[in-house]
């Protein structure tokens, strides 16, 4: 008898140890934080719709681009991919300065202009802005998250999403 009053008395303390031991109901989160400005932001993939200017015999196409500022124009860098479908029905993403001579962006202030030597009618195309605060730059002058403008801007679309992400 004294083994199961033992045994009653231990049984009670541990259940009372898991009752009085539960989590109480979680609170109200906090208000948001204002965004900061060094984000790097990209837009949605938008399909051109290049027209055929005869007086430069170039196929061109405007974009209205809100997050391309003056400040990025100036000291932020401006990565641009088109995506197309190659004869075979196989997807891919390649960076606008692949295209070298064929094709030619022109950033300002809320805009890309696009000229190019043929039709980019129905393919798709992405940019992604990136600030240039004091955060983003490595140790050396002039890069951005240890790259140059130049090789971000020739980087595969799959590499700088891993460096833009800090997967890297």
């Amino acid at each position: 008898m004294k083994h199961v009053k033992s045994l009653l008395a231990v049984a009670t303390i541990i259940i009372m140890g898991m009752v009085g031991c539960s989590k109480g109901t979680t609170g109200p989160a906090g208000p948001a934080g204002p965004a900061g400005p060094d984000s790097v932001l990209h837009s949605s993939w938008i399909t051109l719709n290049t027209v055929y200017n005869s007086n430069d015999t170039l196929y061109e196409d405007t974009l209205i681009a809100p997050s391309i500022t003056i400040g990025i124009i100036d000291s932020g860098v401006v990565l641009s991919y088109i995506e197309f479908t190659d004869q075979n029905n196989v997807v891919h993403i390649e960076p606008m300065a692949s295209l070298g001579s064929f094709a030619f962006e022109d950033f300002t202030a809320g805009k890309i202009n696009i000229a190019s030597r043929f039709d980019l009618t129905g393919n798709k195309y992405r940019y992604i802005v990136i600030p240039s605060p004091k955060k983003t730059l490595s140790t050396s002058p002039g890069k951005i998250y240890g790259y140059t403008p130049a090789e971000l801007k020739a980087m595969p679309y799959a590499q700088a999403q891993q460096v833009l992400s800090g997967n890297n």
